[in-house]
């Protein structure tokens, strides 16, 4: 279906700028192989078709263009779908409130280390032997990755400024790109955490050769710091917001669980801080080989993280 306009007027940067994101979350959502076209639609916003010389029939389209339309104002956007084209219009002050609501849900559930550390020892079912610990544990993190979700979706507005000339848009936008930041750096942590454990698990199968014993280990470890939130939880001196518990990051799990407690020598993974429940809240601080991992920096890549 060609564009409705087809000016010569050039595109502001601006748009050209909303046209790249809207184009990269629209051609996610297409199967492959399918050319999707973003152009400007005056006064004001986009239109979206399906730009491939044998178009799919009549009904495969409408559902393609309100798949996409559900994505699109996922960002906050106002949405039109039909058989023929996307309409993405102003900004929704309803669907950036979703979105707030999508971010607040997803940093609920990040704040959860345990599936995360379950999938990472298990290497994507690799064998330690047979590949070389570094493609191991990158493999290991781009699977945790897609997993999350937030990341590729975040990174699709790479490059997008977003803002308004209404205030309470504009309040809602900050609101959004605040929450962005603290879901990109809870992902993050994330991420760490699986570098650190499989990491660990190719260590572990290193020294005797058996990898299911080595994921018993390291997840055997990993427990003692992973379920040590609660305890944290009750000795922190930031109030709980109404909505839930305040999100508990991989670094402050181990920073508050060592200035909360005592910290005695002890053995454990690298770098992690070990909280065995039988010590009756003592803490056995292990070497900082992995205290520098860097933190997310303040994004500016859905539903359901973790």
């Amino acid at each position: 279906m060609p564009p409705l306009w087809d000016g010569t007027v050039p595109v502001a940067p601006e748009t050209a700028a909303q046209q790249r994101v809207v184009h990269r979350i629209c051609a996610r959502v297409a199967p492959e192989g399918l050319e999707i076209g973003v152009g400007e639609l005056p006064p004001g916003g986009l239109q979206v078709w399906i730009d491939s010389p044998v178009p799919p029939a009549e009904q495969e389209a409408w559902v393609l263009h309100h798949r996409m339309a559900r994505e699109v104002s996922l960002v906050g956007w106002h949405c039109e779908a039909d058989q023929d084209r996307l309409l993405v219009l102003g900004w929704s002050a309803a669907c950036l409130h979703n979105r707030v609501r999508l971010l607040q849900s997803g940093l609920r559930r990040l704040t959860g280390f345990e599936q995360t550390a379950q999938r990472a020892v298990q290497i994507e079912g690799q064998d330690p032997a047979a590949a070389p610990a570094t493609e191991i544990v990158a493999a290991t993190c781009a699977s945790i990755e897609r997993r999350l979700r937030w990341p590729e979706r975040l990174a699709e507005l790479g490059g997008y400024e977003r803002s308004s000339g209404l205030a309470h848009l504009q309040l809602l936008l900050a609101q959004v790109i605040g929450l962005e930041a603290k879901v990109a750096a809870a992902c993050e942590e994330h991420l760490v955490m699986a570098r650190v454990l499989a990491r660990a698990v190719c260590e572990h199968h290193a020294r005797h050769g058996d990898l299911r014993r080595a994921q018993r280990e390291v997840l055997a470890e990993t427990r003692r710091w992973v379920h040590a939130s609660s305890m944290i939880r009750g000795s922190a001196a930031r109030p709980v917001p109404a909505g839930g518990r305040p999100h508990m990051g991989l670094a402050e799990r181990r920073i508050a669980a060592s200035v909360i407690n005592h910290s005695v020598a002890g053995h454990g993974l690298p770098g992690l801080v070990d909280l065995d429940p039988a010590d009756h809240g003592v803490t056995r601080a292990t070497p900082a080989t992995a205290a520098a991992a860097p933190r997310a920096g303040h994004a500016g890549r859905e539903e359901g993280a973790s």
